[in-house]
């Protein structure tokens, strides 16, 4: 017992390099924070209902979770609130909506451009169920070891291999979402219905899976800092990073959205046609063919203007 006391005073005792990483942390996450909260504004306005969007909620919850960690860690480390049982619950509780709602908001856009709409449904609560499952173990293990002194040893021990396994296992969740959202783009969108305007956002999903990964990988290399609630304080930068790309991809997917669909051929005749709003439910208009079924059908803009060379007529047709 005496050595889990003197190995949990050395791992929670904060020394002047300690406060020095964790002022660097709070300078990441303010900057990116002020950013991202922008970004988070902005996209609130522009919203006709955002107090009914599912998207705008879980936005401002990440936000306040990331917020909610860094307060209390940085209280923690400047001895206001003492070492105990309820700082190391609140710290999980923040931890686990932030975990759920930057996950939940990758799902969400992948419901924007999938053609199951239920296969999409499955996977969310599955992922919720998951994660529940890593959330409850954590509080199983990560309170008791870092009480001061922990109930036993072996708290002591298993959390030195869970907490990294934990943070392995939310990292190939979310890189799994992610290659989902690129295949789904890759080949419902821009191979089989030919928007090659997705181009652009396949790329830049594709660099921001490596560079998911690679905060993920630096958290868990911030691991092996002697104290954890230093590490703690760099949550909010990995994750206030990855929901300023999150609100990134967002306007990426309504501006590949607006853009038209350009096709020439050789005889001067160029089509330009608008996609139509990515819907999952049945499209009431007078084609009733494909209306039962889900997800993307075929543009329903279409303008068609033909040139020659000693004369040039442009011809609007809407279907």
């Amino acid at each position: 017992m005496r050595m889990s006391s003197c190995y949990q005073i050395n791992a929670m005792a904060a020394s002047t390099a300690d406060f020095k990483l964790a002022g660097v942390a709070a300078g990441f996450t303010l900057g990116f924070g002020f950013l991202t909260t922008w970004q988070a504004i902005k996209q609130t306005i522009s919203h006709p209902r955002p107090h009914r969007s599912p998207f705008i909620v879980m936005v401002w919850g990440e936000i306040l979770a990331n917020l909610g960690i860094g307060v209390v860690g940085w209280l923690f480390l400047e001895r206001i609130i003492p070492l105990g049982i309820p700082v190391l619950c609140s710290l999980l509780v923040f931890w686990v909506f932030e975990i759920h709602f930057l996950m939940q908001i990758v799902i969400n856009r992948i419901m924007v451009v999938a053609e199951k709409r239920r296969q999409v449904i499955i996977v969310r609560w599955s992922v919720a169920a998951f994660l529940t499952c890593i959330n409850i173990a954590v509080f199983c293990i990560w309170v008791p070891a870092h009480l001061d002194p922990p109930p036993s040893e072996q708290y002591v021990i298993a959390n030195r291999y869970w907490d990294r396994t934990s943070k392995i296992l939310i990292l190939l969740v979310d890189a799994a979402l992610n290659i989902w959202f690129v295949s789904v783009v890759q080949h419902r969108l821009v191979k089989h219905h030919g928007l090659s305007k997705y181009t652009s956002l396949v790329r830049f999903n594709i660099y921001f899976i490596f560079l998911s990964i690679g905060l993920d990988v630096l958290l868990i290399g911030l691991m092996s800092l002697q104290n954890q609630l230093v590490y703690i304080q760099f949550h909010p930068v990995v994750y206030v990073a990855k929901l300023n790309i999150e609100l990134a991809m967002a306007d990426l997917l309504k501006e590949a959205a607006r853009l038209p669909v350009v096709s020439y051929s050789e005889n001067g005749v160029y089509t330009r046609c608008f996609a139509a709003p990515i819907q999952h439910e049945p499209n009431h208009g007078c084609c009733t063919k494909s209306s039962s079924k889900e997800g993307i059908h075929k543009a329903m803009d279409f303008e068609v203007c033909i040139e020659t060379v000693k004369q040039r007529t442009e011809e609007e047709v809407i279907v």
